[in-house]
């Protein structure tokens, strides 16, 4: 039966209104919640504790337990290094906190990534950390990132992965802890960042 102008006006207008108290589509893009929540998972996965969080013997259990205090902190201030050289077939040798490493070309200490404004990453911005882990360079464009440090892993992550570990380091508890330098010759810190493959891409 066909339709009055006004009829076919009433149901184009009842149409449009139900299409609007429609629920909007769902964004694709992560939440700073589930940001933290994603790179707390990859931090666990990888293993960052493993290096970043000094251990110390139990005597009771007569293992090495995490500092859970000193949770990312890296290597202890003061604390002792590796007291042996790495023999002819050794690729390194792990001091007591399992924070610092002697191997061949020199002594290497675990960086503190905790958001300590002085001492750990709390000056760092997102960009800062991505192009670190893009370019095995502190801030794309500073001191390589020395072994055992796996950047390379990182280096080929998207961009999305690496922010959500930067948010969830963000969360972390700050530590103030000043991990000494690298005890390693210039020019072999130089060569190891020359040998460093070039990123395909970065970000600004």
């Amino acid at each position: 039966m066909p339709k009055t102008r006004y009829e076919t006006l009433a149901l184009a207008a009842l149409a449009l209104a139900c299409q609007n108290g429609r629920e909007a589509p769902k964004t694709t893009t992560a939440t700073h919640a589930e940001l933290v929540q994603r790179g707390e998972r990859l931090v666990q996965l990888g293993g960052c504790s493993d290096c970043h969080t000094p251990v110390a013997f139990d005597p009771k259990l007569k293992l090495p337990l995490p500092q859970r205090e000193l949770f990312l902190a890296g290597h202890p201030a003061g604390a002792p290094g590796p007291e042996a050289k790495p023999g002819a077939t050794d690729t390194a040798v792990i001091g007591p906190t399992f924070t610092s490493f002697a191997a061949p070309f020199g002594v290497v200490y675990a960086k503190n990534l905790t958001p300590d404004p002085e001492t750990g990453l709390g000056s760092w911005s997102e960009s800062d950390f991505i192009k670190t882990m893009q370019t095995g360079h502190e801030r794309g464009t500073g001191r390589p990132l020395l072994p055992p440090m796996p950047w390379q892993n990182l280096a080929t992550q998207p961009v999305e992965e690496l922010r959500a570990i930067y948010s969830y380091l963000r969360t972390v508890r700050p530590v103030k802890n000043r991990v000494p330098e690298p005890e390693v010759p210039a020019p072999v810190i130089a060569a190891i960042g020359a040998s460093f493959p070039k990123p395909e891409k970065g970000i600004d």
